[in-house]
């Protein structure tokens, strides 16, 4: 039987790097955050975090992905199932809205933001939970789940993932999880299900 072995110090020091990022993105924009910064928030000199990351686009690039997993995962039981199933949709959407609450800096960045690496993962992210949302929609009309609509999937779900993105990168400050679950499930549910 083998023994399972924890993380290694490398893998302790590249989390480490990713938290110190984690942290800056809460107050800074990407563009004025420094290697020099990173660094230092992870214990580790200039030189040491070179051996771990080629520059703070990988960090955002290992961020990026570790947080697109996490939103494929969270939202894959709604999107690969069929019918209303609110139950499924409001737990994919309290781990939703809990994911941009631990990450809201780098998330409500990588939603607005103008740099080019993260148009790029917006871009992907979205293209791909579009193509989801529409195989869901598709399999919910061919079995006679929900009525017929525009006939373009791509182009409504790629209205609701808009609407679902925009209002979390602008909800408020003090507005309550609940009420943002509350109101994207409603909307979900009638623009796919109608009354």
């Amino acid at each position: 039987m083998a023994v399972r072995r924890g993380p290694t110090k490398g893998d302790l020091r590249e989390q480490a790097i990713l938290e110190s990022a984690r942290c800056l993105l809460e107050t800074k924009r990407l563009a004025t955050i420094t290697v020099d910064e990173l660094a230092t928030g992870a214990g580790l000199s200039r030189s040491s975090f070179y051996f771990y990351f080629e520059s703070k686009q990988a960090v955002m690039s290992a961020l990026l992905e570790g947080l697109a997993g996490e939103l494929r995962e969270e939202n894959g039981p709604w999107l690969d199932g069929s019918g209303r199933d609110e139950d499924v949709l409001r737990r994919a959407l309290v781990a939703t809205v809990a994911l941009w609450r631990t990450h809201g800096g780098l998330l409500k960045q990588a939603f607005s933001g103008d740099d080019e690496q993260l148009v790029a993962w917006r871009e992907a992210l979205m293209e791909r939970g579009t193509r989801r949302t529409a195989g869901r929609i598709d399999r919910d009309r061919q079995a006679g789940l929900c009525p017929p609509g525009p006939t373009s999937s791509l182009m409504l779900a790629r209205m609701l993932n808009g609407v679902k993105n925009d209002l979390l990168v602008r909800s408020e400050p003090g507005q309550s999880d609940e009420e943002l679950v509350d109101c994207l499930t409603w909307a979900t549910l009638r623009l796919l299900y109608g009354d």
